[in-house]
């Protein structure tokens, strides 16, 4: 075991307690297929806030090695075990050096081989009469030929019917002798692999995954590859073969007609799985696609040799048996029930992770595909198919040692984890059964939950286009530490408290009618920082006690929801019992801030907008960030990639701002302390003045004799605040400026203000019509009982000039609907 490991000093910088907004993601990652990959600059912000620099990132589930690499990157050092060989094969090509003319030079050489090869030449060079064109794919429906995909001499693709040449090609494949070596082994045990499945592919072993000709093919680029001296070269070459292997196989499909990528196809799913419709693509054309392409081995290793610093130091933990405090990465195939063989306890700064919940996704199994092959390579290779972390389907037996092997992971990693240092840990499963597993192996090793945080994915996968508000489509960001400071309870009762409590809560404060799906969402993390532990069966509680609940005389109503994606819509059956300071519907506001951000930089990335609004409406008001680009719409166009602000918004922002300073130069006139809405106050006016300058004071802190801390922040969020000078520090009156936007927002900020202090609405003067013809009977009740008025822009003028001193005065020109 290696000692000598040291904590470093952790970081004072705040905390990260909302959602981040995911990047593109960089060529680095694109190259190579693997499930479930997490968004590399989210992990690198949390890795540069909770890992001192020069400290230790440990990740004992590290997949495709995000956390290795960003820890790299950010001037850490990284310890990346996971039991699928497949990680460590990717770190070691990745570290590997790269040299692009050595690399193109052996790929090309590669490929013109096995386009002499004598299958290639007669599948895969078409010729009719006098033209030879080169089959890119071919299409096949219910086990025939129906359709092949050509390149022409000239460049031109085109799709055609099979003709019967194509067809006695096809008749013949099972007859094809393959002379070089491939992998014959037995299928592993996945619930996909079903007599069905075995029967539909054409075999029980994992030759069976490709057609003869593209296995003879394959096995002939293998063992090319193999022979290659350059070591370095021979792993980049064998990761583009990697990645070449997938997209080979009967389980390919076609792509989507939206990807507007009519001539490649895609391994869709994490399972094995035949489709009625495939596509068998031309294994020569997609190796050197992965040589060369835009998601390619020369991309990758460009994009590491120019992000990492002077390259990476890498230690394989699996064959020198102990982790190298000098090395950049620490790796190996390390199960996380050993790693306490390799690291000393309280040595690492940090530790994020994202374990496999119930074999959600079965990686080792499926990674089969390729690690088939690269087993004959070298034995490391070969994975330990019965230590994965998974449960077996309608398996109490199963289901148990999954619950003990977790924990156990868990407590490994509290012991590995310094005093001070915390644990970052990502889950998505809506069932009950694995939210419960997860939390209860995660206290039982002695972590308390510190914060969840709700994050949307950016990408997740071809399953998240058919649901996007789905378990793919977003991941709970659990922020843990080792200090216990809290009391757990399983209490029935306490739970049905603190749910319908806080579902209360969260749909009050998003003032609208709320999904299932963002409900839960918003749930989930209030319910684990609480410390809630769901009973131990499979039934969703949530659900149970919101049905409990719903319905005539009780709290909620249910209704039906045009998009059956996200679930019902879940809202009060008597509203007022419940908000006593309405806010606007979490909608409207989302369309504030929206216009108030573009207001303030006119010009903007959508990334920008999204990060904004993550950071003002955490968890259960986290917007939906699909959704903001149709707000968007309505005050900027696009354009070159980014979104500007439409001249018409800038002149309505500009008499907006304008309006509000004039309203504080009456209030300060008349000796009151002006305060400006926390939304306006980074506004200019057309003479280039923030309004927070000219603003008395930025906060209504002084009022908190009189009013809660709720009351205050909404109050926070009306234009203009008359406040009496100290001592008394009283509301006087307010403002609110509506250019152009629904008047029924005003009255609903201003009511967390006494109904008897006079409020004014300052509106454009053909409004007015506007204003006086609302019939809703609410509103005008509302705009009467709580003391409303209403003055036109050029009332608002004729104000300005008054010579008086009085409030009255000014408020004599206001007019009642």
């Amino acid at each position: 075991m290696n000692s000598e490991l040291t904590p470093g000093i952790a970081s004072t910088a705040p905390e990260i307690n909302y959602p981040l907004v995911e990047d593109t993601r960089p060529s680095l990652y694109r190259a190579m297929k693997y499930w479930g990959k997490k968004p590399h600059n989210i992990w690198s912000q949390y890795i540069e806030r909770y890992c001192p620099p020069g400290g230790v990132v440990a990740d004992p589930f590290s997949g495709s090695a995000v956390a290795a690499f960003e820890a790299v990157k950010a001037g850490r050092k990284a310890i990346a075990f996971d039991l699928n060989p497949l990680t460590s094969f990717i770190i070691e090509v990745t570290a590997s050096r790269y040299d692009e003319q050595d690399f193109i030079s052996a790929a090309t050489a590669v490929r013109d081989a096995a386009k002499l090869h004598a299958i290639y030449q007669t599948h895969y060079i078409r010729k009719r009469g006098e033209e030879a064109s080169t089959v890119l794919n071919y299409r096949w429906e219910h086990n025939q030929v129906i359709g092949v995909a050509l390149e022409r001499s000239s460049g031109e693709r085109t799709l055609v019917d099979a003709d019967d040449g194509d067809r006695l090609l096809a008749d013949q494949l099972n007859e094809m002798d393959i002379a070089s070596w491939h992998p014959v082994k037995k299928f592993p045990a996945h619930p996909s692999i079903t007599h069905r499945f075995i029967q539909d592919i054409g075999g029980s072993t994992i030759d069976a995954l490709w057609t003869r000709r593209n296995l003879s093919l394959l096995a002939f680029m293998f063992e090319t590859i193999r022979a290659t001296a350059n070591k370095d070269v021979r792993l980049q070459l064998l990761s583009a073969f990697v990645q070449t292997l997938h997209l080979c196989t009967k389980m390919v499909i076609p792509r989507n007609e939206a990807a507007n990528r009519e001539f490649s196809g895609s391994w869709g799913r994490p399972d094995y799985i035949v489709r009625r419709r495939r596509m068998e693509q031309n294994p020569v054309d997609v190796f050197w696609r992965s040589c060369v392409g835009r998601q390619s081995v020369s991309s990758m290793m460009r994009d590491a040799a120019a992000t990492f610093p002077n390259g990476i130091t890498i230690n394989d933990v699996s064959a020198t048996k102990r982790v190298k405090k000098k090395a950049d990465i620490n790796y190996g195939a390390i199960d996380v029930a050993d790693i306490l063989d390799f690291i000393p306890e309280k040595s690492i700064d940090f530790v994020i992770t994202d374990p496999p919940y119930a074999g959600l996704i079965r990686y080792l199994p499926l990674s089969m595909v390729w690690l088939s092959w690269l087993e004959k390579l070298d034995r490391k290779y070969e994975p330990a198919l019965e230590a994965e972390i998974a449960v077996e389907k309608n398996s109490a037996p199963s289901r148990e040692a999954y619950r003990r092997r977790l924990r156990n992971a868990f407590e490994r990693i509290h012991r590995i984890l310094s005093d001070e240092a915390k644990l970052v840990v990502t889950f998505h499963h809506q069932d009950v059964r694995e939210f419960n597993d997860f939390i209860i192996a995660v206290r039982g090793a002695g972590f308390i939950f510190d914060k969840v945080t709700h994050q949307y994915n950016r990408r997740s996968g071809e399953s998240n286009v058919a649901n996007p508000y789905g378990v793919s489509g977003s991941d709970f960001y659990v922020r843990c530490v080792k200090r216990r400071d809290i009391d757990f309870t399983n209490d029935a009762t306490e739970l049905e408290r603190y749910l319908i409590d806080t579902a209360v809560n969260i749909i009050g404060r998003r003032s609208e009618p709320t999904p299932y799906s963002f409900l839960f969402q918003a749930l989930w993390p209030e319910l684990l920082q609480a410390g809630f532990v769901q009973p131990q069966d499979s039934r969703d509680e949530v659900t149970r006690i919101l049905n409990d609940n719903e319905g005539t005389g009780r709290i909620f109503t249910k209704t039906t929801n045009p998009d059956p994606h996200v679930g019902d819509l879940w809202w009060f059956t008597d509203p007022s019992k419940h908000i006593s300071h309405p806010d606007r519907p979490l909608k409207d506001r989302v369309g504030d801030s929206v216009l108030s951000y573009m207001r303030r930089h006119t010009v903007a990335k959508l990334d920008d907008v999204i990060g904004n609004l993550f950071k003002e409406y955490p968890n259960g008001l986290t917007p939906d960030p699909r959704a903001i680009s149709n707000v968007l719409e309505i005050y900027a166009f696009r354009s070159q990639g980014k979104w500007k602000i439409k001249p018409e918004t800038i002149i309505a922002a500009t008499r907006h701002s304008d309006t509000i300073a004039s309203i504080i130069s009456i209030g300060q006139r008349l000796g009151y302390r002006c305060f400006v809405g926390r939304r306006e106050q980074p506004e200019y006016t057309s003479k280039g003045t923030l309004l927070r300058d000219i603003a008395d004071i930025s906060s209504l802190d002084v009022l908190r004799e009189q009013h809660s801390d709720g009351s205050i922040a909404r109050l926070e969020m009306v234009d203009v605040v008359f406040v009496n000078p100290e001592p008394t520090n009283e509301i006087v009156c307010l403002w609110e400026v509506e250019n152009s936007t629904n008047f029924g927002s005003a009255i609903q900020r201003g009511s967390n203000a006494p109904a008897h202090l006079p409020k004014i609405m300052v509106i454009p003067d053909n409004r007015e019509t506007e204003i006086r013809r609302i019939a809703d009977p609410l509103f005008r009740t509302s705009f009467a009982e709580n003391n409303w008025r209403y003055i036109t822009y050029a009332d608002l003028a004729r104000v300005g000039s008054f010579s008086g001193s009085q409030l009255d005065q000014v408020l004599s020109t206001a007019k009642s609907l």
